[in-house]
């Protein structure tokens, strides 16, 4: 380990994970929630969780109603005081939504831009964030079979269960779930490529310098395989806690995220579903976890690259296609859309336990070649 963690190979690492950090992954950090009325949404979310708790009932549900009501008073009083709406002959919030915005009059083009781009007014997109929770939680219980193929019975028992149970009266909101989402994704990116630099000179730099023979010539030597396999799995585990220290202590600070950590993902407010009901606590670790998982495999398959190569050409020569792989077609198997409900339920296992069989067999046939090799091979 040492030796694959030389100050070279840790500038390296370092600067390129800052890079990728500035490049992918602070965007989501600096603009959460993203646009609106997301924005707005999420704001309304947080007070009702802090007036309510994390399920909503049928009570709270009107009250909150009567208090998407009263704001539009309040925006229909705004309407009725200010001159740019007298102007434009506006004086109901009814006929503001009404307004078609695209067409060539030109008093309600300025009007709009006026109302939702003016910095000192809020409410307009409030008022959209409110009626977008009102109509999702209104539809909480038909929503969820639209995508749903009267085929699919295993996905048609696990929602009538949600629905019955009143897992979807809880209001967990999208935007944390595609925020956290997004996030994860750059940094299984990034620690795949981490990893396959610091492991992928495990063996290569041995042949280079030429001390293979030296060590085949050795009981001792040609344990070495193993060592070197035990440092490149110890090794992916130091590199992903580092960096899953550093974008945790950075998500962290993402305002009003401690208080959906115990709500359920599958929610009112949250698409898609998923097959199992997890806290969006117990999802995160689910999510670190499978993250770890890819590690190992990923440095095992390295070590593996480093055992078969002549030089660094050959070497990355392997390395792009598994990184476009992995990155790319199998991402979205194997972390993008972990355990969702629109998924053959052990899909993801099935490829997990694939993929670790493969790489396992590939490396148990070069650990027999070093054990049992003749030197001159």
């Amino acid at each position: 380990m040492k030796k694959l963690f030389s100050l070279k190979m840790i500038v390296l690492v370092a600067v390129l994970n800052v890079l990728f950090y500035l490049m992918f992954i602070q965007f989501y950090f600096e603009y959460f929630p993203n646009g609106r009325p997301d924005k707005d949404a999420y704001k309304v979310v947080i007070e009702m969780q802090q007036q309510y708790g994390l399920e909503l009932d049928e009570a709270e549900f009107e009250q909150f109603k009567l208090s998407y009501h009263e704001r539009v008073q309040e925006a229909e009083q705004l309407m009725h005081d200010d001159p740019q709406f007298k102007k434009a002959g506006i004086s109901t919030y009814e006929a503001f939504r009404a307004m078609d915005v695209f067409s060539d009059n030109k008093e309600w083009n300025e009007l709009d831009r006026y109302a939702m781009f003016n910095p000192g007014i809020d409410l307009f997109w409030e008022l959209q964030g409110r009626e977008y929770l009102i109509e999702q939680y209104e539809r909480r219980l038909e929503r969820p079979y639209a995508n749903l193929s009267n085929e699919d019975a295993a996905a048609l028992q696990r929602m009538d269960e949600m629905v019955a149970s009143g897992t979807l009266n809880t209001i967990f909101p999208s935007m944390i779930y595609d925020n956290f989402k997004n996030v994860m994704f750059y940094v299984y990116a990034i620690s795949i490529i981490s990893i396959l630099l610091i492991v992928s000179p495990i063996f290569l730099r041995d042949r280079r310098s030429r001390v293979v023979h030296l060590q085949h010539a050795s009981r001792i030597g040609r344990s070495l395989f193993r060592s070197k396999l035990i440092a490149a799995l110890l090794s992916a585990v130091l590199i992903i806690s580092i960096q899953l220290g550093c974008i945790f202590l950075l998500y962290s600070q993402q305002p009003g995220i401690e208080l959906f950590y115990e709500a359920p993902i599958n929610s009112a407010f949250n698409f898609p579903y998923f097959w199992y009901d997890l806290t969006f606590a117990q999802f995160i670790m689910l999510t670190v976890a499978v993250l770890y998982v890819l590690g190992l495999i990923t440095a095992l398959a390295a070590a593996f690259f480093s055992s078969i190569s002549a030089n660094y050409m050959a070497l990355v020569a392997l390395q792009i296609p598994y990184i476009y792989l992995i990155t790319q077609p199998l991402s979205r198997v194997l972390i993008e859309e972990l355990i969702m409900l629109y998924k053959p339920k052990y899909a993801q296992p099935l490829a997990y336990g694939l993929f670790i069989a493969i790489v396992a067999s590939l490396l148990a046939y070069r650990w027999h070649r070093e054990r049992k090799g003749d030197l001159l091979l």
